[in-house]
């Protein structure tokens, strides 16, 4: 019998009875406050930092969904723990049979770790496993809800304590079970307690975050649904680890794994029982997050299969949408000498800085020098058909892009404001005339924006189409096919899926329509033509489980199947080609721990099965840049976890790799592509 896990729970869920959902929220809950409420926030989350190790004398143990609550002037944590597995690698959560418990005088510790606070019971019902505990503390006592599982289905229990230490279990059994029923949270809400948790709608249906009330935290009614995701795919769950907060008369729903494993949405909404993805109020780059207070200070609490415990984060409340980054940190390419050219932000100033190989046969670089700043996000590249590389930058919060270009001896102009606001620096492509245009996002992923050049190298542009697409879940990507018609690629919002828009001809008119071109996905694709002249295109499954490419049948053809490519990714991989037009893909694992790599045998052909490319005991910021310099070599930059760049170069093209060497000693901001740049 296959074991149950999280993942083959939601497998398994075609063949069990549809759940009785109820259609509406009560009347009284919907009903909107007749006093004034400001908007809602947009929600973001400074840098984590990592604060307690879970582990014991007998090996790692990671820490995944977790709680918080204080007690008497102290904070206590309870969570899912496990036995860590190999670097990059998912654990069994059907093995996840214990909580861990420690306390500390703040969310940064130091924490104090105690004996595990529960332990599975099999005779307790057929108790199978124990996920997702969540915390309250009323009549004097303290109740704790989890997801424990049995014979007859999952299932929501609830055990009680009076000193956060002792736990027994409600004698009666579950509170009630579910087809994937878990993941619980329970808030009070007006004068009853309300319990968010992860469900499916029936058989293959959608996930959602179900409700339910009650008076007493034992008696719980039948459920009602408070949000939707749009994907019927019930392989992997988009709804796990809600969480519910209340601010200023708005109602925040936090649910992952979205935009990869290590990502958690934030939907706003006026109506505790109904959230939409229309509500999108922000992005926090952790996993399993949960929201605290001390004080007057909000906090986001993260951890995860991929990482050993737990991290902390100042929440933001921001009355600007957060930006997201763009793909590669740090960017590179060739500028009007044919000098590879990386550019990154500074830690300590988010200016951005340039870095120039003086020399590709000996592979001297110059120092690191301001290029100019500060910058919301990484910066993207152009390449005009003279070779003079134009940057384009966004202003830090969004304000506005501006771009500065290489002039034709190889110094460069000053900083032009080049449009705005702006969610995020956009995607740049040259047409078949030699023109750049670009592709922008909105604040908050409202809409897609393109510009393009009046003519090849002019320093004029045409004014913005600000139709040119709706709402996206990530900034867009593009690139242009062998006939050089340019190709672009956004995600739907929430990953529902992938849509793609084309030229109908060379430098002409686009498609009238965006065309589907995927199922649900985890995060924006990549793309990138090989040498056989047709386009590939990478993306992640939702939550990062799994890693798939699509290409064309043909060069500027149709498109085959999606097949496999990585197992766990954190995004997307990235792609590059090599001189002899082979692809090379780089997956970096959720948490950083691994990297990995796979090449194209023959341009246009099969791939072979690659294998580890990181560093032992190296844990990265996000999937690395890739770029060719003048001799034919790629060179691999990475950002470690502590903000160092370190380099891998080909020993010669289309060839082997020489050993990671370090890239300067700049300590470079570790943003992760397609987060929230705070």
């Amino acid at each position: 019998m296959l074991p149950i896990s999280r993942r083959n729970l939601l497998r398994g869920a075609a063949g069990a009875t549809a759940f009785p959902f109820l259609g509406a929220a009560p009347a009284e809950a919907r009903a909107a406050s007749a006093e004034a409420v400001p908007p809602p926030r947009w929600v973001g989350a400074g840098s984590f930092a990592y604060v307690h190790d879970p582990s014991t004398f007998s090996g790692p143990r990671y820490l995944n969904d977790h709680t918080l609550i204080r007690s008497q002037g102290r904070w206590h944590l309870f969570g899912i723990v496990g036995d860590s597995a190999p670097r990059g690698e998912a654990p069994d959560s059907a093995a996840e049979i214990s909580f861990a418990h420690a306390s500390a005088p703040t969310p940064h510790g130091p924490w104090t770790a105690h004996a595990d606070a529960l332990t599975v019971d099999p005779s307790y019902f057929g108790e199978e496993h124990l996920w997702a505990p969540h915390v309250v503390e009323a009549g004097g006592r303290f109740w704790m809800f989890y997801a424990g599982g049995g014979a007859d289905g999952a299932a929501i229990s609830l055990a009680t304590s009076t000193d956060l230490f002792t736990w027994t279990r409600e004698p009666s059994g579950p509170l009630f079970r579910g087809i994937a029923a878990r993941d619980p949270m329970v808030l009070r809400v007006g004068g009853e307690w309300v319990m968010y948790y992860t469900e499916l709608s029936g058989p293959g249906g959608h996930h959602v975050v179900a409700h339910r009330r009650s008076a007493d935290l034992v008696h719980w009614s039948e459920p009602g649904v408070a949000f939707t995701d749009a994907s019927t795919d019930t392989t992997v769950s988009v709804t796990e680890s809600p969480f519910v907060v209340e601010r200023d008369g708005w109602y925040y729903l936090f649910i992952g794994p979205r935009n990869g494993y290590e990502g958690t949405d934030v939907l706003a909404s006026r109506d505790p029982f109904r959230f939409e993805l229309s509500g999108y109020a922000g992005h926090v780059a952790g996993h399993a997050v949960e929201v605290v207070t001390d004080g007057e200070a909000w906090y986001a609490t993260a951890a995860g299969w991929f990482r050993q415990g737990l991290y902390v984060a100042p929440l933001q409340w921001r009355d600007t949408p957060p930006p997201w980054q763009s793909p590669d940190n740090p960017v590179a390419g060739l500028d009007v000498a044919g000098r590879l050219t990386v550019f990154a932000l500074d830690a300590a100033d988010r200016s951005m800085l340039r870095r120039v190989q003086v020399d590709p046969y000996t592979d001297s670089w110059s120092e690191w020098e301001t290029f100019g700043g500060p910058a919301g996000a990484v910066p993207t590249l152009g390449r005009g058909t003279d070779g003079r590389l134009e940057v384009f930058s966004l202003a830090p919060g969004g304000v506005n892009l501006h771009h500065r270009v290489q002039r034709p001896d190889g110094g460069w102009g000053d900083w032009e404001e080049f449009g705005g606001p702006a969610g995020a620096a956009p995607a740049v492509a040259r047409n078949a005339d030699g023109r750049l245009e670009v592709f922008a996002l909105s604040p908050g992923g409202a809409s897609v924006a393109r510009r393009r050049q009046t003519a090849r190298g002019s320093a004029a542009w045409d004014p913005w189409d600000p139709g040119f697409g709706g709402a996206s879940g990530a900034p867009p990507v593009v690139a242009a096919n062998a006939d050089g018609r340019l190709e672009v690629f956004v995600l739907s919002p929430g990953g529902a899926g992938i849509r793609h828009r084309w030229q109908e001809a060379p430098n002409g008119a686009w498609t009238a329509a965006w065309h589907p071109f995927g199922t649900a996905a985890g995060a924006a694709p990549r793309v990138a033509g090989d040498g056989s002249g047709r386009l590939t295109v990478t993306a992640i499954g939702p939550s990062g489980a799994g890693t798939f490419l699509r290409r064309q049948s043909v060069a500027s053809g149709g498109w085959d199947a999606w097949g496999p490519l990585f197992g766990w990714s954190a995004a997307a991989p990235s792609l590059t080609a090599n001189a002899d037009g082979r692809l090379e893909a780089f997956s970096l694992a959720p948490g950083g721990g691994r990297l990995s790599h796979r090449w194209q045998v023959a341009a246009g052909g099969s791939w072979d099965a690659g294998g580890e490319f990181g560093e032992p005991g190296i844990r990265l910021a996000a999937t690395p840049a890739v770029a060719l310099d003048a001799t034919g070599r790629n060179h691999v930059f990475a950002v470690t976890a502590e903000g160092r760049i370190r380099t891998r170069v080909q020993a010669q093209p289309s060839g082997g790799w020489r050993p990671w060497a370090s890239f300067g000693a700049r300590t470079i901001a570790p943003v992760v592509s397609g987060s929230p740049a705070l």
